[in-house]
């Protein structure tokens, strides 16, 4: 999760992204770029790590929203779990 907790949307905030990657291979997994795909979000989920079959699980999720906290993103939250 990331959020703006000065309650900035994130296209307000200039050349804001965020990349996840593998830490061994280097490989990008997700990107997303705040500034212009946030819109007038305040609040991003970004991804879930989960076990499955007793092996970890990655899934990048981009669900937008609007909280300056993880509390207040909940409502974005919850239906991901």
């Amino acid at each position: 999760m990331v959020n703006s907790f000065s309650s900035e949307t994130f296209d307000g905030i200039p050349n804001a992204f965020c990349v996840l990657t593998n830490p061994g291979s280097r490989e990008e997994i997700a990107r997303y770029n705040l500034s212009v795909e946030g819109g007038g979000h305040t609040g991003l989920v970004i991804a879930k790590l989960y076990r499955h079959n007793n092996e970890w699980k990655f899934k990048a999720l981009g669900e937008w929203g609007q909280g300056r906290t993880f509390d207040k993103l909940m409502p974005v939250i919850l239906p991901c779990l």
